[in-house]
């Protein structure tokens, strides 16, 4: 019988051990998809996405999300702090900020020139689009990382993740990454529609 019981008990062990191997490879640190865009940035989009929302030592991304959002700001905004709520929106703008500032302290480190901005920075719609198709994996589906990616390249963009990571927790940096996915789905939406 004692051997009977200590089966059971290294089998709950076991349980209890694979239980958590499958919680730590599904955990949030854990990327949403395994795709990883490899290619060239694009330099000039990243010049865009940055003079949109106020160039180099002056960028925010409340300022890029009012022109991204052309029209559309208010119910854009009031559909994701109603859906997030407004703390996680603020600190979605917060993160975004931090990040675009590591991509400008990185780039100038490296001596990387951008060039001129394309799509043209004030148009709400093209910025938009080229933005969300950035983003757009080859599965279809729309990640952040994957944006970043296309705009400054894939080592660089894990640069930035551990930053947000040492500087804001890997939980803020997880709500950034979904706060900023469905915003952009509302704004592919809304421009399909338009």
């Amino acid at each position: 019988m004692h051997h009977v019981l200590k089966n059971v008990a290294n089998f709950r062990r076991f349980v209890v051990a694979m239980l958590v191997v499958a919680f730590a490879t599904t955990s949030v640190h854990a990327p949403a998809e395994a795709i990883v865009y490899t290619g060239t940035p694009d330099l000039a989009l990243t010049a865009a996405l940055l003079k949109a929302g106020g160039g180099a030592g002056h960028f925010s991304s409340f300022k890029l999300f009012g022109v991204v959002t052309k029209g559309l700001t208010a119910k854009e905004a009031a559909k994701l702090t109603n859906q997030f709520g407004a703390g996680d929106v603020k600190d979605t703008f917060a993160v975004f900020d931090y990040a675009i500032d590591d991509v400008v302290r990185i780039v100038t480190a490296k001596h990387i020139a951008l060039p001129p901005a394309s799509p043209d920075p004030a148009d709400s719609k093209a910025l938009a689009v080229a933005l969300y198709k950035a983003g757009t994996t080859t599965t279809g589906n729309w990640d952040v990382g994957y944006m970043l990616e296309h705009l400054i390249t894939h080592p660089i963009h894990h640069v930035i993740m551990h930053d947000i990571d040492a500087k804001f927790g890997a939980k803020k940096n997880e709500v950034f990454h979904i706060v900023l996915s469905q915003m952009m789905d509302d704004l592919a939406i809304a421009y399909k529609n338009a």
